[in-house]
């Protein structure tokens, strides 16, 4: 498939387009042995949850992230011996601090979305997401490799505005095989990103990853990326050409789903005292059609 003129000054290259029939992308090569492989990679049965404590509204930037309402709390049965209590949950996935992950109807580029799909075509306001939503993004189970930045650094974590560099996590993805899942602590979740002043870039600054980590990854064959960061760092190095170039690289050329915002800290502890960086990583999107993603939680077992 050519590159489109419009996409030849950046990225220059359209990834894994049209290298599978279907919209799953580089989930694709999660095959039955590769799952079978991150299976094996468990040595202790240790149970790490890495996701955050979900809040009704970001901390620092004010956006809105998971309301619970109850909705009946009494006795709905003539006997008046059982108790029932329901609620309803509203979900906003995305943003800077909920654990989420990424279906590709969420971001385009000049009109594109993963596979040459035109971004108007695959969503919009009325409709939702009618192709690429969350449900291509059910039951990833796969080898972790994981690494750990800001430790190798000696830091609690990245400063706003910081992001990990290709040559920090070279060695990691060394070790990889087609169809891991690399995931990064920068240690963003212990330093908050700063908001936005009035008239700046609506991120503000964060850590997070330079967008040539992402093409490392893409000719590596992982398939999954995720951190405790939002993945780019705020503000883009290359915000003159594309403000989120991380999300962009890795959901619509590369398809590489992406999970944000976890809790590495435990399994960060965990893999510094075992002296391992691989474990059997579990992480799957909720069914609900039409999505652009949800919240999930990833599950480290080492």
């Amino acid at each position: 498939m050519d590159v489109p003129s419009e996409l030849k000054e950046w990225p220059g290259h359209i990834g894994n387009w049209g290298r599978w029939p279907n919209d799953r992308g580089t989930l694709n090569l999660i095959t039955q042995d590769v799952t079978a492989r991150g299976v094996a990679s468990s040595k202790t049965g240790q149970v790490i949850s890495c996701a955050r404590e979900t809040l009704e509204e970001d901390p620092i930037y004010g956006w809105p992230g998971v309301k619970n309402e109850m909705t009946f709390v009494g006795m709905p049965y003539p006997s008046g011996n059982l108790q029932t209590a329901l609620d309803a949950v509203t979900i906003h996935p995305h943003g800077m601090f909920n654990t989420h992950i990424d279906a590709f109807a969420h971001v385009g580029y000049k009109g594109y979305t993963f596979n040459g799909r035109r971004f108007d075509d695959v969503v919009d306001q009325e409709n939702g997401a009618k192709l690429q939503d969350s449900r291509d993004l059910l039951g990833i189970v796969t080898r972790g490799v994981f690494v750990d930045v800001a430790r190798a650094r000696g830091v609690k974590g990245l400063e706003p505005g910081d992001f990990v560099r290709p040559e920090e996590i070279e060695a990691a993805v060394a070790l990889t095989q087609p169809g891991d899942a690399l995931i990064i602590r920068t240690g963003v979740s212990q330093i908050p990103g700063i908001p936005p002043k009035e008239g700046e870039e609506r991120h503000g600054k964060i850590g997070g990853l330079h967008y040539e980590c992402v093409n490392l990854l893409g000719r590596s064959g992982v398939s999954v990326l995720a951190s405790d960061s939002p993945s780019d760092v705020f503000p883009s190095p290359i915000a003159e050409i594309c403000e989120s170039p991380v999300h962009r690289l890795s959901l619509v050329f590369w398809g590489i789903p992406l999970v944000h915002n976890m809790d590495l800290e435990a399994l960060g502890e965990a893999c510094a005292a075992q002296n391992r960086n691989d474990f059997l990583f579990v992480v799957s999107a909720l069914n609900i059609p039409k999505t652009t993603g949800c919240l999930c939680t990833p599950v480290a077992v080492l």
